[in-house]
């Protein structure tokens, strides 16, 4: 799984550079049973909304661990952050929150509802600590063996 992030974050590297955003990923090697292309959608999505939502010069922090029969992704920006009111909805289909803090920032609201089901598809779990103006972090962890 490892190798797979470091790939997406590769393919993703002319958007952070674009915004000068720094990167900092460390990842343990992993190997975890699980839908490789669904886990791709996982991360990307992730990955990209991180870049999407920090403003120029911020940072991304990426970390991927082994935690005993558990493994744990977690992402952290310097962005926008997420309203304590929308933290709740934002896996909802659709859910977009507060539209008048980033009009410039397009999106069709799916994305983290997808996210949400694959986890769940995989016996897994997401949550999200964000403050407004302040960043965000997603935490998901999975199982190592379904």
């Amino acid at each position: 799984m490892d190798k797979q992030i470091r790939h997406i974050i590769l393919s993703c590297e002319p958007q952070w550079l674009n915004k000068n955003i720094n990167m900092d990923v460390s990842l343990e090697e992993v190997e975890i049973k699980a839908d490789e292309d669904m886990m791709s959608q996982v991360f990307i999505n992730l990955i990209n909304n991180s870049i999407k939502f920090t403003s120029e010069g911020g940072s991304v922090r990426i970390n991927l661990h082994n935690q005993g029969n558990i493994l744990e992704f977690k992402i952290s920006d310097t962005g926008i952050g997420i309203d304590e009111e929308d933290q709740s909805r934002i896996f909802e289909r659709f859910f977009k929150g507060d539209k008048s803090r980033s009009p410039l920032i397009k999106g069709s609201g799916l994305g983290l509802s997808i996210v949400k089901k694959i986890v769940d598809m995989h016996q897994g779990t997401i949550h999200v600590q964000s403050k407004l103006d302040t960043g965000t972090t997603f935490i998901v962890t999975l199982p190592r063996n379904l």
